[in-house]
């Protein structure tokens, strides 16, 4: 049985020593603000309050000329399914639950429609990005609860996953999602994994 406090205490743990190891330099300047998208901010919306029809209603019309594919509907946290990007992973350096990857999926599709909406002249404000990515701890949180995500250490890669995508937005403005290294963050990562381990051998014994 998995000791879902302590699990959580490490949790919170590695979100602050992952904080603390990966905060490298200033946050990057925001950029001069312009009018946004309204079909981008509407499916975004939507996207994060779980309503996929409101998604797909929303939906802006020319983003697979733009982007190069069309969002895939599979199972997930809604009764009708979720948007996710069918080529969408969770792209990080340590192995992660299989259970995260609809939710990886979901969030590669909303930073990719922020890249659009920057690519068409709409782009919008910081607060879209802090939307997707507390959307995306939140759905990482409802995986580990479910049978698919309850191995050992669930909680734990769910704060380092959550903690890595929330600092890298910081350092970035909350603007375009920029890609970068993932070596400073594989360093951080493998140590609170690390910690995290030898905490849950000692309180499951």
């Amino acid at each position: 049985m998995i000791n879902r406090p302590a699990t959580r205490r490490v949790a919170a743990a590695v979100l602050l020593g992952a904080g603390a190891a990966l905060c490298v330099g200033a946050a990057s300047p925001a950029s001069t603000a312009t009018a946004e998208d309204p079909a981008v901010a509407a499916t975004v919306t939507a996207l994060v309050a779980d309503d996929t029809a409101g998604a797909l209603a929303a939906f802006p019309d020319g983003f697979a000329a733009v982007m190069g594919y069309q969002p895939l509907i599979e199972p997930g946290t809604t009764a009708e399914g979720v948007l996710t990007d069918p080529d969408g992973d969770c792209s990080s350096p340590v192995s992660l639950p299989s259970a995260f990857e609809p939710a990886c999926r979901m969030h590669d599709l909303g930073y990719d429609l922020l890249r659009y909406a920057r690519d068409t002249g709409g782009e919008l404000g910081p607060q879209a990005r802090r939307d997707l990515d507390a959307h995306l701890q939140r759905n990482l949180n409802t995986a580990c609860m479910t049978d698919a995500g309850t191995e050992p250490r669930c909680d734990v890669m769910a704060g380092i996953a959550s903690a890595a995508v929330q600092i890298n937005s910081w350092r970035q403005g909350y603007r375009l999602p920029e890609s970068e290294s993932p070596m400073p963050y594989l360093a951080a990562a493998g140590a609170a994994v690390v910690a995290g381990s030898t905490f849950l051998r000692r309180t499951n014994r």
